[in-house]
């Protein structure tokens, strides 16, 4: 069974690199109890993989990543059970199954994002040494 994971990333959790988040979920998964398919091999791995990795200091309201599963578990069971382990910061706010023929890789599905830049009180600049066409300071 393969799922979606919706997850945000929030607060400080936003000085957490790409490489920790994944091992973050990985032992996240473990702790609550979800049954996730392993490669094969040596040095087995859990099969997951995240779309577009969030850069160091940004937050999101909505991070991808699809996993296999072993075992079929219920979205409100999946849900519930890692946000009881999860830590603040990072919230899974979706678990979708991803039907056997749409089986894309999440990273494939992203095909734009939007960003909100917002400045400090007193670091606000003057004036753009450009503005882009309708935007406005």
């Amino acid at each position: 069974m393969k799922v979606r994971v919706k997850f945000s990333k929030q607060g400080n959790m936003k000085f957490i690199g790409h490489l920790d988040v994944m091992r973050y979920f990985q032992k996240a998964i473990r702790r609550a109890g979800i049954d996730i398919a392993y490669t094969e091999g040596l040095s087995p791995h859990m099969i997951m993989s995240f779309a577009s990795p969030l850069g160091v200091g940004l937050t999101s309201d909505a991070e991808y990543m699809d996993l296999e599963l072993r075992t079929p578990i219920s979205s409100k069971a999946a849900i519930d059970a890692l946000n009881a382990v999860g830590v603040e910061g990072i919230e899974v706010t979706g678990f979708y199954e991803i039907p056997e023929g749409k089986a894309n890789k999440a990273m494939t599905l992203v095909a734009a994002a939007d960003y909100i830049v917002r400045f400090r009180e007193g670091y606000e600049p003057e004036k753009l040494l450009h503005e882009p066409a309708g935007f406005k300071i």
